[in-house]
């Protein structure tokens, strides 16, 4: 089912709670899954099934994860390098300008050969928090920090040791527990610091909104001593469990999940549409940026997280088109391989590469609307970007030099180009142009403007870190329609 409109405000709906569920299309037999197959996840959804009562809570690094639950790690294969280990960064590209935060996930291939050029921040994930407050799958960290921090700390990259909970009979036993918060934030400490590592990734999902005031509880206490905290957290928000403005002031930022917006067991759509309406849902990336900022998240906390993986569905031809089975994901290097066999299409509402295989939709991200993605990111004046899950966007080399251009900015005597923080916490820029929006092959604007659909325009002064026009895009969040309100959570 495809919404012509958002339906009752997410915080304000209280939904039958639907298990998260994962179904194996594939297998992995190494721990590094080839970027030329396709995943096995089957991604948490943000919309009404027609089997379903309400739409389900998103959790979609879970059931990624769920789906590689059998894959063994792979370890670094490179040893520390003299430079790597004095800490001197060796010689390199110029640095991003504006937070690049990816993930990497230990089925994913070998952290130590990652871009490290065009990054700021590394998560690795992922370490499993149990019902006491210990942790679980110590060696998805122990493994590979010793040698992935210096290689990291040598190019100026942060690493993140990343905790998980999707286990709500998890989060509900430690979460409101003075004792094993402790005990979970020690241990999560020692981590750290035994390979001088710089903070903790958290991403707990699926949480029920009982446990809010807990969650920050615990981000609080946390980052009192670890020093730098992101958090993961939802594109929509269906139950309110997540207070954007208290985790923002007690974090380094979130790390907006801005995909599954569609999702494999129902219809076909763009994974991460980056504007919304007509046919489609007005859910989209904008959408939950605008969500975010009402509910009070600065622009200058937010890292808005992209997929670097498609999906495809057996699924008639129509857009937006209908389910005939179940879908599966495909990584990114796939997706265009795939894409390029069939024809590749643009969907100009979302801003979304698609393609028809006989039998099925395929939608996809690719090089030119990720970079549609990052310009948006510079527009608004948010913190930065992030990814899930490096690796997925295989050997293409036009990705990273992308990146490296869009989060790279010039200086002229106007001052700096708008852009995120760095680390998060440190002042933005006051500028920022619109960057290039595609190859205007596929119909793709060239440039998002302050004239272009949540667009902003460049130039002059505003707090620091923030767009100019960000405080009208602020003030004009309360008369959207279908937005939350605060009195939805009463």
């Amino acid at each position: 089912m495809h919404l012509a409109s958002p339906p009752a405000s997410p915080r304000a709906r209280t939904p039958a709670r639907t298990p998260a569920a994962a179904r194996a299309v594939g297998a992995c037999s190494t721990g590094a899954c080839s970027t030329g197959v396709a995943l096995i996840a089957l991604l948490s959804p943000l919309w009404v099934t027609p089997a379903a009562a309400g739409p389900r809570v998103a959790t979609p690094h879970a059931d990624d994860a769920f789906a590689h639950a059998n894959a063994a790690p792979t370890r670094s294969a490179l040893p520390v390098t003299p430079s790597a280990a004095s800490g001197q960064p060796p010689p390199s590209d110029p640095t991003p300008d504006m937070t690049v935060y990816g993930y990497h996930a230990y089925w994913s291939g070998d952290p130590s050969q990652l871009n490290w050029d065009q990054l700021t921040h590394v998560a690795i994930f992922d370490v499993e928090l149990k019902s006491d407050g210990t942790l679980a799958s110590t060696s998805h960290w122990t493994d590979v920090a010793a040698s992935v921090v210096p290689i990291a700390h040598a190019h100026g990259v942060k690493v993140d040791l990343c905790v998980t909970s999707f286990d709500e009979s998890v989060q509900a036993s430690v979460l409101p527990s003075p004792t094993k918060r402790a005990t979970a934030i020690a241990a999560l400490k020692a981590l750290v610091d035994e390979y001088g590592a710089d903070g903790v990734n958290v991403d707990v999902e699926g949480m029920d909104d009982s446990l809010a005031g807990d969650f920050v509880q615990f981000i609080t206490e946390l980052h009192a001593e670890v020093g730098e905290v992101y958090i993961a957290t939802p594109a929509v928000d269906w139950l309110g469990a997540y207070d954007y403005s208290a985790l923002a002031a007690n974090s380094e930022g979130l790390f907006i999940m801005g995909y599954g917006y569609h999702w494999t067991g129902g219809d076909p759509g763009p994974n991460d549409p980056l504007y919304g309406g007509g046919a489609w849902s007005s859910y989209s990336l904008e959408w939950s940026i605008e969500d975010y900022l009402s509910y009070g998240a600065p622009v200058d906390k937010i890292v808005l997280g992209l997929p670097l993986y498609g999906q495809e569905w057996m699924a008639d031809h129509d857009i937006p088109g209908s389910a005939t089975g179940d879908g599966w994901s495909v990584v990114m290097s796939a997706a265009i391989e795939d894409a390029a066999s069939y024809g590749a299409n643009y969907d100009a509402t979302t801003h979304s590469p698609y393609a028809l295989p006989p039998d099925g939709q395929l939608w996809y991200p690719d090089t030119e609307s990720v970079r549609e993605r990052i310009a948006f990111a510079r527009e608004m004046g948010l913190q930065g970007v992030g990814f899930w899950a490096l690796g997925y966007e295989g050997d293409d080399p036009d990705f990273w030099p992308m990146v490296a251009e869009e989060t790279t900015f010039p200086t002229d005597s106007g001052g700096t180009d708008s852009g995120g923080t760095d680390s998060g916490g440190d002042d933005g820029g006051n500028g920022g142009d619109g960057g290039d929006g595609g190859d205007g092959g596929d119909g793709r604007a060239q440039v998002i403007s302050g004239e272009d659909k949540g667009g902003c325009s460049a130039s002059g002064g505003g707090p620091p870190g923030v767009a100019p026009v960000g405080a009208a895009v602020i003030l004009l969040l309360a008369s959207l329609v279908g937005r939350r309100s605060k009195e939805d959570q009463a």
